[in-house]
């Protein structure tokens, strides 16, 4: 079974729409996302009816938290508050309503019965969340593989997928292990779609491979420029624009 890995879109229509065009010419068995839909990019409704419109699973992030009201917009620094702010006013009830009733995660047992290529999956195969899932309400960050294997000594899963740090990793529950090996579980996270914080811009996903136990980062180029002229149009400046993208 293959599954491809999305996190972090945060309103970057074309980035997602980039992504998706590689991942659907890899032709996995499903697709999944790790929240935040929303935030920072200028085209939320667009993102939320692709994700929507294909029946991906996805988990509640962050910026959805904020936008949907669970999160306090304090929480957030400008331009982000601004940004959750608008994107709050300008969603549509639909979609509003979509992002109100994400969870905070999914096992792959839970999501089973909603998509059966899944019950395929050996008991506790993956957790999925966007933060840490010890306390996913409290968005803490899975930034070192200490953090990582606590996380891994704590759950019983194959693999968790989380998102939140716009960074992609991969980490083993023991020291020593680079890359997936078999007789280890890992913390996956692939990166950011929308909004990358490791130096290169170009957008991110990955696939897992269960049968050649197999995990494979990409890296997409998209239309920056895009981006940034749909920032424009809703009264952003260019600066702003570029600072949000990290380009």
């Amino acid at each position: 079974m293959k599954i491809a890995l999305i996190s972090d879109i945060h309103g970057n229509l074309p980035a997602l729409e980039a992504c998706l065009k590689k991942i659907d010419a890899l032709a996995p068995d499903v697709i999944l996302c790790l929240g935040d839909l929303v935030g920072y990019g200028p085209q939320p409704n667009e993102v939320i009816e692709v994700i929507r419109g294909r029946n991906i699973p996805c988990v509640e992030g962050n910026h959805d938290a904020g936008v949907n009201g669970r999160m306090p917009v304090g929480f957030f620094r400008e331009p982000n508050q601004s940004l959750i702010r608008w994107t709050a006013e300008n969603l549509t009830s639909e979609n509003m309503e979509y992002l109100t009733g994400l969870r905070l995660s999914y096992s792959s047992d839970e999501l089973s019965e909603a998509y059966p290529v899944l019950a395929e999956l050996p008991e506790n195969y993956f957790l999925m969340v966007h933060a840490s899932p010890s306390r996913p309400e409290r968005w803490d960050y899975l930034n070192s593989a200490i953090a990582c294997r606590k996380v891994l000594e704590e759950f019983p899963h194959q693999f968790v997928f989380v998102g939140h740090t716009h960074i992609p990793a991969l980490v083993a529950n023991e020291l020593g292990v680079f890359g997936l090996e078999q007789g280890f579980r890992f913390v996956a996270n692939p990166g950011a779609v929308g909004q990358n914080r490791d130096g290169d811009p170009r957008a991110c996903f990955a696939v897992l491979d269960t049968d050649a136990f197999t995990y494979t980062p990409f890296r997409v180029e998209y239309s920056v420029q895009t981006t940034l002229a749909a920032y424009q149009k809703v009264g952003m400046d260019l600066r702003t624009g570029k600072r949000l993208l990290h380009v």
